[in-house]
């Protein structure tokens, strides 16, 4: 029993480092991206994405080590939970396993939240620079008048960013 206990610790403990890794890096976007720095948002990007990797790797390896010690324990093994793991556990034991739940439910709640908020930045962002191009299109594009027969008249001249003359 100890052995598998060593082995769900040390890799809750790792997930923990992992997520709180993703959470700094959550809370750099916010940063990057309110900044407009294209290139450190794509870095930003890519070291979210290994941290992604990082933990669906430690995923597989805390569910192993869970379904392990949840057979040892007499718990739930097919989809063993944390805190039913700890409910079957003697102290030290069982107030670890809790307190590496709660602190990953802490994290997870965290990063969403930060996530979630970051969104709403990308979103509004994205409203902005659609509403920039559809007036940059408005004055491009050419007007619709009346001609003096009455009928409907494209005008060819639009507005124009760059002059033709030097």
């Amino acid at each position: 029993m100890l052995d598998a206990y060593k082995n769900l610790e040390a890799v809750l403990e790792d997930e923990i480092k992992v997520y709180r890794h993703l959470l700094d890096l959550v809370r750099q976007e916010k940063e990057v991206l309110v900044s407009a720095k294209i290139d450190e948002l794509n870095e930003n990007n890519r070291a979210k994405e290994a941290m992604i990797l990082k933990i669906r790797g430690l995923e597989r390896l805390r569910e192993k080590s869970a379904r392990d010690l949840a057979a040892t324990v007499g718990a739930n093994s097919e989809s063993p939970r944390l805190l039913e793991i700890a409910f079957k556990m003697a102290e030290p034991y069982n107030g670890k396993l809790r307190s590496f739940h709660s602190t990953l439910e802490l994290l997870i709640k965290r990063i969403k939240e930060l996530n979630d908020n970051n969104e709403q930045l990308i979103q509004s962002s994205l409203k902005m620079v659609n509403g920039a191009l559809g007036a940059i299109k408005d004055t491009i594009q050419p007007r619709s008048t009346y001609a003096s027969s009455g009928e409907v008249k494209k005008n060819e001249v639009a507005g124009h960013f760059v002059s033709k003359e030097i």
